[in-house]
């Protein structure tokens, strides 16, 4: 080892708007919990709990003649502009509302004609709530009902979970709907009550595409607008993933829902365009223009998981996440894709494409004969996949991961088929991404994955700029790797450097010295794998899926690196650099 010394150192099917998922239930007692057998998950035939929502209560005597409901909650330019949900409600004061902060145009190029505004937002939450609650239903227009919603200041009446370890708190599910669609439209808010009454709290913004853009694909001439208005559409798709980041601050800054969740187990469910959104607020680079231009929105780490029934991304002609799709490499969240055989609209060629480049455990199931919509008889199946996979993916025990890795079908009245599937040792919620960093005022390189350390130094832009260099290990309660322990030499002059190892050895030795000061177990890692004793020993040999990270030490600037096989390849190093060589194996986020 190397160690700096005093001198160094997204019901029958129907026609569906572009995008927009139909029905997802119909039915809605069909899937739910499921029981792990060697053929599959059984579905029982309803929910565990009762369910709550929050107040969306509206007047609908303020809607005009040839105006719907829909037309609010959709965002539908009307004779005097467009309109907004918040424009019906009762009570917006005591609805969930808040407004999304656009990056300005010289931030982030996609938002031309948004940049810079403040754009109005609401939501709708649903959550288990005690069967004793005496709160009426809400019927809208179409005849769905709100459950034992909310009204006036009422606060949430969330039940206790009674399985939880974290002080009786619930798993959240984000949810984000398909284009010309919203929480309270077509039968997204009954699926809203089948989740929650699962066990989850769940969140759905309205999205209100056609603020920002009229695109629904419906006739030639909607195509003609995709063709000359595409920097419109893309700024549209861009606005979602800032709702849904920016949403999901907004509602765990509101201490009657923050101190029911769990944070550590949040999730996210993306129906068509939904789909896409909830990609993009994992930091998957999109197409922003015809010309094959992308870049990153927005990047949220908290997601645990994430589903995707009929997800869209795109199509041969323009791909949604980059050329061929590869933009979505990076994100490594668990992944769940739901798709159909007949889907023209989502076809499934190109959702197996995207699932295939994501980096982390990947699943994606096919249904024989659905549409882009939903058919009852594939209820079963739906949300049998979907709630084991939000078990398995949002549990500490990695023996759940690797049951629902053995699930090859769910009983049901349709034909599911596994078409990929990938289960990786870490897991998203063992998963901790370390950062580097370096300072040009110190010609210094520094990694940690601690998040409160992250956030120290990317508030310090002056002195401290992310370098780009990023790989994973694994957090300190995670069931996998090794304890890695982090020596800060600094002998108070040019000694300055961090050391970290798998091995007790070195760390014991360091502590000794004088100079070192011991900053306990920071990270778990994959140590490399058993070899066999030959000599001369051959190249250490990491864990699939994981590559070496190497040690490097600068005998100029006292400093160590620690970066992947993948960057070491590419870098041409100066006399100054000497190489440990590798000292742990790590997940990668980029090539």
């Amino acid at each position: 080892m190397t160690i700096a010394t005093a001198s160094r150192t997204p019901i029958p099917s129907r026609p569906l708007r572009w995008l927009a998922c139909g029905a997802l239930v119909g039915t809605l007692g069909l899937a739910t919990t499921p029981a792990v057998a060697t053929s599959g998950i059984v579905p029982s035939l309803a929910g565990n709990y009762a369910v709550g929502c929050s107040n969306v209560e509206q007047d609908f005597s303020r809607l005009r003649n040839g105006e719907s409901a829909a037309d609010y909650w959709e965002g539908n330019p009307l004779v005097d502009g467009s309109h907004y949900v918040t424009d019906l409600l009762v009570s917006p004061g005591n609805a969930l509302t808040y407004k999304v902060n656009v990056p300005a145009v010289s931030e982030i190029d996609v938002f031309e004609k948004q940049g810079g505004k403040a754009l109005q937002y609401a939501a709708v939450v649903c959550y288990p709530t005690p069967n004793s609650s005496t709160r009426a239903d809400y019927t809208l227009p179409s005849g769905v009902k709100v459950p034992r919603m909310q009204r006036g200041a009422e606060t949430p009446m969330v039940l206790t979970n009674p399985a939880s370890a974290s002080a009786g708190k619930w798993p959240l599910l984000v949810m984000s709907h398909g284009l010309a669609g919203s929480p309270l439209g077509d039968d997204y808010v009954q699926v809203m009550a089948r989740l929650a009454a699962e066990g989850y709290i769940v969140f759905a913004p309205f999205h209100a595409d056609a603020r920002y853009s009229r695109i629904r694909l419906e006739n030639f001439s909607d195509y003609w607008y995709l063709l000359s208005k595409y920097a419109e559409v893309a700024e549209m798709q861009a606005i979602r993933p800032l709702g849904l980041k920016q949403g999901l601050d907004y509602l765990l800054g509101k201490p009657e829902y923050a101190n029911v969740i769990d944070q550590d187990q949040i999730a996210g469910f993306g129906a068509s365009l939904g789909g896409m959104a909830i990609m993009l607020v994992q930091g998957a680079r999109m197409t922003t223009s015809w010309g094959g231009a992308e870049r990153v929105i927005v990047r949220d780490n908290r997601y645990k998981a994430v589903v995707g029934y009929v997800p869209f991304s795109g199509y041969s002609f323009q791909p949604m996440f980059g050329n061929s799709n590869e933009g979505v490499k990076s994100v490594r969240v668990p992944y769940l894709g739901i798709g159909g055989t007949a889907d023209i609209v989502a076809p499934i060629g190109r959702t197996s494409e995207m699932i295939s480049n994501l980096g982390g455990s990947k699943y994606f199931v096919t249904i024989a004969g659905m549409p882009h919509g939903f058919r009852v008889e594939d209820a079963p199946e739906v949300f049998g996949w979907t709630f084991a996979f939000l078990k398995a993916h949002l549990s500490r025990n990695q023996t759940d991961r690797a049951l629902f890795h053995t699930i090859d079908n769910i009983p049901g009245g349709s034909d599911d088929v596994v078409a990929i599937r990938k289960t990786l040792a870490w897991g998203s919620r063992d998963e901790l991404e370390v950062v580097e960093f370096y300072s040009q005022s110190a010609r210094k390189f520094f990694m940690t994955g601690r998040p409160e350390e992250v956030a120290l130094l990317d508030g310090l832009p002056t002195l401290w700029q992310r370098t780009g260099h990023r790989f994973a290990t694994h957090r300190l309660d995670a069931p996998l790797g090794g304890p890695m322990c982090r020596i800060w030499a600094n002998d108070g002059a040019s000694l300055n450097t961090h050391f970290y190892s798998l091995r007790d050895s070195d760390c014991a030795a360091l502590r000794t010295q004088s100079w070192a000061r011991d900053e306990g177990t920071v990270m778990r890692a994959q140590d490399f794998l058993p070899q066999i004793a030959i000599f001369p020993p051959p190249p250490p040999q990491c864990p699939a899926d994981t590559v070496s990270v190497i040690r490097l030490f600068n005998t100029t600037t006292v400093n160590h690196r620690y970066v992947t096989t993948g960057l070491m390849s590419r870098m041409l190093l100066t006399r100054e650099w000497q190489m440990d060589g590798p000292v742990f194996c790590a997940g990668k986020y980029e090539d």
